[in-house]
This record gives C-alpha cells, structure tokens and sequence, in this order.
C-alpha cells in the first residue's frame, strides 16, 4: 500500500537517511580506532546524526498525512541538512591538524591514515545524504489520488 502511495521525494529521503546512519557508523569508527584520534564531543556528534535521520524520516512520513511540500517536512529536511552539515564541519574542525600532519611531516603514520580514511568515508556520507535530501525536496514525496 505505502510502496504505491510514495514518490520519487520520499525514496530520497530515505537514501538520505541510510547515508545519515553510514555516516554515525563510520564517524563512531573513526573515533574508536585509536584513544589518541578519539573525538571530544563523540557523544553530541552522534545525537547530532542520529536527530538528522529522525527528522529524514519525518520528512518521509509527514508528506503521507499533510500532502507534498508541507511545513513539517521542509523544517525537517532544514534541520537534517544542518545537523548533517553541523556534523561534517566539528568532524574536520577536530581532525584538521592530524590532516595537515599526515600530509606534510607525519605521511608515515598509519594510524592516521586509517582515521582519516573513516573521517573521509562519514563526511562524504553526510554531504551526500545533504545533497540528496536537498533533491528530494523538491520532488513529490506523495503520489497523487485520482
């Protein structure tokens, strides 16, 4: 029943809000590889992804009760784009310098290389689950009854 009433909106919501959990995973592993690279702020940057996938899936969910384009789903994907872009910007804030090293004096560290490649795989997560809510906001999440 659900799967005749979506439209292309809402899988891309949904995409956006499987990208926002692939990023808490791989942001929760890039932190966890060594207690040297751990984040400060893990615990907010994990409340942060995991709020911008509750508020995809309110984007997906409150189009099915309030019909396309409604206040409810475009506060959502707002506030999904900032708490993903929120995440991405303290991510690289924290791991700037140990970037800078291991591209200048440190290229031999390979703790760091695999840090940076996890930071690498959940900023990209993110980024692209922004770019494509942002898509699918502009899209019908809603088919329309006849």
């Amino acid at each position: 029943m659900l799967k005749k009433q979506f439209g292309a909106g809402a899988y891309f919501n949904c995409v956006a809000a499987v990208l926002g959990v692939v990023g808490v995973i791989a942001m929760l592993v890039s932190s966890n590889i060594n207690a040297a690279y751990a984040y400060k702020n893990v615990a907010l940057l994990t409340v942060m992804g995991i709020c911008g996938v509750l508020l995809c899936i309110i984007a997906v969910w409150s189009p099915t009760k309030f019909g396309n384009h409604d206040v409810i789903s475009t506060i959502s994907v707002i506030g999904a784009v900032g708490l993903y872009m929120g995440v991405v910007g303290s991510m690289i804030a924290e791991r700037i310098l140990m970037i800078a090293g291991l591209f200048s004096y440190n290229s031999q560290n390979t703790v760091g290389w695999n840090v940076f490649y996890a930071t690498v795989a959940a900023a990209a997560a993110f980024v692209v689950a922004s770019v494509i809510i942002v898509v699918g906001a502009f899209l019908r999440s809603v088919k329309n009854k006849v």
